[in-house]
């Protein structure tokens, strides 16, 4: 019974991390809800994110605060560009949605690549924007270069992300729930452990 307590077994490692996901779910969605904060906080959930997929912390409301003081002021424009990217998209896709075209359709499909490409981008802007610092031209540029230069791990986010949102659509009534529970930070850590392996190799030649 001691060994199944024992803060080394696999098990406990895993509720433990599960723990971290909620309250680190928690307080981003707490953080974001002036909506102009949304970019420090998402930040902030990525600097966690790191850590813990690393390993080499687990104070999740300390480590988050530090970092959304020090990315507050940069989150504010990076943040309101991926929710005007976000908004522009839905309005285009809305407006599309019920033609019979074969040109609404072409264009739909086109948007939809485009706008994953952006939101994948916008997963990789605030994971740097967590980690280095740069001007938000800078951070952005160097996003689209990761989402373009690693394909295969970008369609990877995307799909975790897809998959995570089918699921709370099929949840129905339990979805709000398990939105604020797991919604952004369980995803999020997957896609941490995708792309971490880029940020390893960046650090090791810097």
């Amino acid at each position: 019974m001691d060994k199944f307590f024992d803060s080394d077994n696999p098990v406990m490692k895993f509720l433990a991390r599960l723990v971290d996901l909620v309250v680190l779910n928690v307080i981003t969605i707490l953080y974001s809800i002036p909506v102009v904060t949304a970019g420090g906080a998402l930040t902030a959930m990525n600097y966690v994110l790191f850590h813990l997929n690393r390993e080499d912390e687990s104070y999740v409301i300390k480590m988050f605060r530090k970092s959304f003081r020090a990315n507050f002021k940069q989150g504010i424009p990076e943040g309101l560009l991926a929710l005007a990217a976000a908004g522009i998209t839905a309005v285009d896709l809305l407006a599309l949605h019920g033609s019979e075209s074969r040109l609404a359709t072409l264009m739909m499909i086109s948007i939809t690549i485009i706008a994953v490409l952006m939101f994948v981008t916008c997963v990789y802007m605030f994971a740097l924007q967590s980690r280095y610092e740069n001007t938000v031209r800078g951070t952005i540029l160097n996003a689209v270069r990761l989402a373009i230069g690693n394909l295969p791990r970008s369609a990877g986010m995307a799909a975790i992300w897809l998959v995570w949102i089918l699921l709370l659509v099929f949840l129905n009534k339990a979805a709000s729930l398990f939105f604020l529970i797991f919604g952004l930070s369980l995803p999020g850590y997957l896609c941490t452990m995708l792309y971490d392996r880029i940020f390893e190799d960046l650090e090791s030649e810097q």
